[in-house]
């Protein structure tokens, strides 16, 4: 948690990491993280680079990346998980922290400093793409949208979004649609109010570290969100709407980290699911899954 003046801690680091930035594209979003040094200019490029924008014009939200002070971080002997993004708030200032990364708005809540530790056990361009994570996940919540943990397929220009906690089969469900569908990134979806429908975009998020090829188009109508359960057959499982909004909730992504809009990110998920399309998809490592999601086409 943020104890007292921790924002102000936050704050009180000044130094840029580097002089360098990067950009990206993220549906109707652009993300810039400026402060950084060339190797993780590179880094990044390489990781994002079907997401890159253009350097200059206006940002949705702007990250500052300075030379983090000892104290910030989550205690290494709290690290029971891969990563964890924990936040609070000051005030109404919201605090953001993790194992190498520390982060609160400026003044201008569209920017935000963004500490980073000098030395740590974890790839500096995965400890920034974390941020970027958070960043994503607030954005998504305060816009009316939700953000969970999902990979993407797009078919016939609408988005199945396959939804779970790690090793429910997000991953393993994109690589057997290699062929009826493309890839939106196979770790963290988002889905968006738009123009009376819900629309989700591409992200550059996966699991193995290297952002998918980016289909044209910005933000795609959601055809479904489907809870992935292994099984010896294929079939969907309706829910009652409480159910359902209850299973859509617990997949949402990084929920420490923004308590407040927890109420947001509730709301959010009844209203994805009164239009009835969510589900439970349990599968098996066969494709055949798709005449399910979608029977139109042979799967």
């Amino acid at each position: 948690m943020c104890e007292g003046g921790f924002a102000k801690k936050v704050l009180a680091c000044e130094t840029p990491v580097g002089g360098g930035e990067i950009s990206l594209e993220l549906g109707r979003w652009r993300i810039r993280v400026a402060g950084l040094d060339g190797a993780l200019v590179s880094g990044l490029a390489r990781r994002w680079r079907p997401f890159l924008a253009e350097e200059g014009g206006a940002c949705t939200l702007l990250l500052r990346a300075v030379r983090g002070a000892s104290g910030l971080w989550l205690p290494h002997w709290e690290r029971m998980e891969r990563y964890r993004i924990e936040g609070t708030l000051e005030g109404e200032r919201p605090c953001v922290r993790s194992y190498h990364f520390a982060m609160t708005p400026e003044d201008d809540p569209r920017a935000w400093r963004l500490a980073l530790a000098d030395a740590s056990d974890e790839p500096a361009e995965r400890i920034v793409e974390n941020a970027v994570r958070c960043a994503v996940v607030r954005l998504a919540a305060s816009e009316g949208g939700l953000a969970i943990h999902a990979a993407g397929a797009l078919r016939e220009g609408s988005a199945y979004l396959l939804a779970g906690p790690s090793r429910s089969g997000k991953t393993t469900a994109v690589a057997l649609s290699r062929g009826v569908a493309e890839d939106l990134g196979d770790d963290l979806a988002v889905i968006l109010p738009e123009g009376g429908r819900w629309a989700a975009p591409a992200l550059p998020f996966a699991s193995f570290e290297q952002a998918p090829p980016k289909p044209p188009g910005s933000l795609f109508p959601v055809a479904g969100i489907f809870r992935l359960f292994r099984a010896e057959e294929p079939r969907l499982e309706d829910l009652t709407p409480v159910l359902a909004t209850a299973s859509l909730v617990s997949c949402a992504a990084l929920p420490h980290a923004i308590p407040d809009l927890a109420d947001a990110v509730l709301e959010c998920a009844r209203r994805y699911v009164a239009t009835g399309r969510f589900a439970h998809l349990h599968f098996r490592r066969t494709p055949d899954f798709w005449r399910l999601l979608d029977p139109r086409g042979d799967g």
